[in-house]
């Protein structure tokens, strides 16, 4: 008879339950953060540090966890992925010094002295660095092994299928009868379980462990050679050795460098490259000297070398300079670009600086063309009718007097320019004598006046922005010189600085002399003359005021002051009658014309009125503003 088991089924308690739970929740955790998906790389990362670029923050063999957060702030260490050029693919851990505005960052090692040639993205950082497992990565390298993965997989398997099989009890006692009891323990897990147990710790492993290739894996068990950046990689293939050269100096003809080479494996390596010293920026066609390092062989583009006794092994992760200088060929003369800025003028004569530029980036023998097209010297004053004999740090190739163009090229130590270095010469001229004249701004200071004449001073200025020969017109119009007592009734004989041209009804024109008849906007000249006043000025009353000097016998003399508020000179006319200041008081009235005066000229007298009517005389016909005249009669 065979009995069956009615034992109830044990229910599994709340905190086993808890527990699976959180066991596969991490399990899953583990595998969405570990393996990249569709919306982009995965988060967390596991890298192994190779190479010294990061000593002291990590030595080489340290694992390194990573999340990505998609922003990374300097002094940030991140792991990216090189994007483009030498070494694309591989995996890169440095320091973050810069994030520029179009997304790019710049990092450099924190042992490196340069900053890396690569800019990565956001899409190229496979995350910040937020654990550091010191020599971790020789564990994680171990456990990657594929040999020890199947190893490890199938103890798992065997386990699961073998020991969690689950034990049900031995067969029931012969005969039916009922057994001992039966030992409590686990129930057997279904064997589906069990495999899909098995299955996802294996891919849970193989996830956590593995890489998916260098382009895109956020693990992985890289050599020395894919973390170290570099600036040129060596031509051998089997020497993980490379080389940056820096200019240290250099002229067209020659330059000076240092190279540095490294070891970027771990061990020591007997050092031998490459450089191609024919590129740009060197040009070299030979090398001229070299210290500290010995040539295997050298062609025209090509300069192989190897380190001398005491360099000649680099150790492991180990660097090395040591420097050279090479000679270049001359270059053939080429066109450049030529900008003249004209620096004085006077004498009949110019100078002038021109500039030298050229886009090449590499130098070149400059030839510049100087004619009236030259900027700077567009005006026609500049324009050359002969060759200049007075030209610095150039030298004449050809001069064209039909359209005055002359072809320069440099000399001694301005002979070469590139985009970078500019050169600069000068030269004096003499002005050119078709260059037309140009009306200038004229305005008249006077300063004296007397005797019948006056003097002024006359500024000319100009709103061009070159050089011109100018041309000043005097008339009656001009500011300070619009007093009718100014204007010019003849060519004034008398006047300095100034060329005379013609001189017609009041109206006398002039340009400037050899010394001062080139003027510019913020550089005007000035010249002067003296000229007789204008006979034929209106008269203009003045106030007229009287102070009695002696009295006596019948009679009196008197001194009397004529002024004006005029700011300018005028001609004078003084009245005298009994509301004369000083002159009020009847015993002053004028009953004839005194006959005993001086210094005026008397005009008209009215007897009835006792009015007297003078003006000046030549030498003090004239007043203004606090320069008033006096004048005295007896009677």
């Amino acid at each position: 008879m065979v009995e069956l088991d009615t034992r109830p089924r044990r229910r599994r308690s709340w905190p086993r339950r808890l527990f699976s739970l959180l066991r596969w929740g991490f399990l899953l955790a583990v595998l969405a953060l570990s393996v990249p998906g569709p919306f982009g790389p995965a988060r967390l990362g596991v890298t192994v540090v190779s190479g010294p670029s990061m000593l002291p923050t990590y030595d080489p063999g340290d694992l390194v966890l990573t999340w990505r957060s998609g922003a990374y702030p300097v002094g940030t260490p991140i792991v990216y992925r090189i994007p483009d050029g030498p070494g694309a693919g591989l995996n890169v851990v440095h320091r973050v010094i810069e994030v520029r505005p179009d997304g790019t960052q710049v990092t450099r090692g924190d042992h490196n002295d340069h900053v890396d040639p690569w800019r990565p993205t956001d899409a190229d950082v496979k995350g910040r660095v937020v654990l550091r497992v010191p020599r971790g990565g020789i564990l994680l390298r171990w456990f990657g092994s594929p040999l020890l993965l199947a190893m490890i997989s199938g103890l798992l398997a065997g386990a699961s299928v073998f020991g969690w099989a689950g034990r049900r009890g031995g067969p029931p006692p012969p005969g039916g009868g009922a057994g001992p009891p039966p030992r409590r323990h686990r129930r057997a897990a279904p064997r589906s379980k069990v495999a899909l147990r098995v299955t996802a710790g294996g891919a849970a492993l193989a996830a956590a462990l593995t890489a998916t290739g260098a382009h895109a894996a956020p693990i992985g068990t890289l050599v020395s050679a894919d973390l170290s950046s570099f600036e040129v990689p060596s031509a051998l293939a089997a020497n993980p050795v490379s080389y940056e050269q820096v200019l240290t100096s250099e002229t067209a003809l020659e330059y000076c460098a240092t190279v540095t080479v490294t070891n970027h494996s771990d061990q020591a390596v007997e050092w031998e490259i490459t450089l191609n010293i024919s590129q740009q920026p060197y040009n070299a066609t030979a090398v001229s000297s070299s210290y500290n390092v010995t040539t295997v062989s050298f062609q025209p583009n090509l300069w192989r070398v190897k380190g001398v006794e005491f360099n000649a092994v680099l150790a492991a992760g180990g660097s090395y300079v040591w420097g050279y200088c090479g000679t270049r060929t001359p270059p053939d003369l080429a066109e450049a670009t030529a900008v003249a800025t004209v620096t004085s003028s006077g004498g009949g004569q110019y100078c002038a600086t021109v500039a030298v530029t050229t886009l090449s980036t590499d130098w070149i023998r400059w030839r510049v063309s100087i004619d009236h097209a030259t900027v700077g010297l567009t005006d026609n004053n500049y324009w050359l009718a002969a060759e200049p004999t007075n030209a610095s740090n150039a030298t004449t190739i050809s001069f064209d007097g039909g359209t005055g163009t002359w072809v320069v090229r440099g000399s001694g130590s301005n002979e070469y320019v590139r985009a970078t270095s500019p050169a600069s010469w000068s030269y004096c001229a003499p002005m050119s004598a078709a260059a037309p004249l140009v009306d200038a701004t004229v305005s008249a200071t006077v300063t004296s006046s007397g005797g019948g004449q006056y003097c002024a001073d006359v500024t000319v200025s100009t709103l061009s922005p070159t050089y011109v020969k100018w041309r000043a017109t005097v008339d009656h119009t001009t500011p300070g010189l619009t007093n009718g007592v100014y204007w010019l009734g003849a060519e004034p004989t008398n006047f300095w600085n100034a060329t005379s041209i013609s001189f017609g009804s009041g109206t006398w024109v002039l340009k400037g002399t050899a010394s001062n008849e080139l003027i510019r906007l913020g550089e005007p000249v000035t010249w002067g003359y003296c000229a007789p006043t204008n006979p034929d000025a209106d008269l203009v009353d003045a106030t007229v005021s009287a102070t009695i000097t002696s009295s006596g016998g019948g009679t009196y003399c008197a001194n009397v002051t004529v002024s004006t508020s005029s700011t300018e000179f005028v001609r004078w006319r003084a009245t005298i009658d009994h509301t004369t200041p000083g002159l009020t008081a009847p015993t002053y009235w004028l009953v004839t014309q005194p006959t005993n005066f001086w210094n005026a000229t008397s005009v008209s007298f009215t007897a009835l009125t006792g009015t007297w009517v003078l003006h000046g005389l030549s030498w003090n016909e004239l007043i203004k503003a606090g320069q008033p005249q006096t004048f005295g009669f007896c009677t």
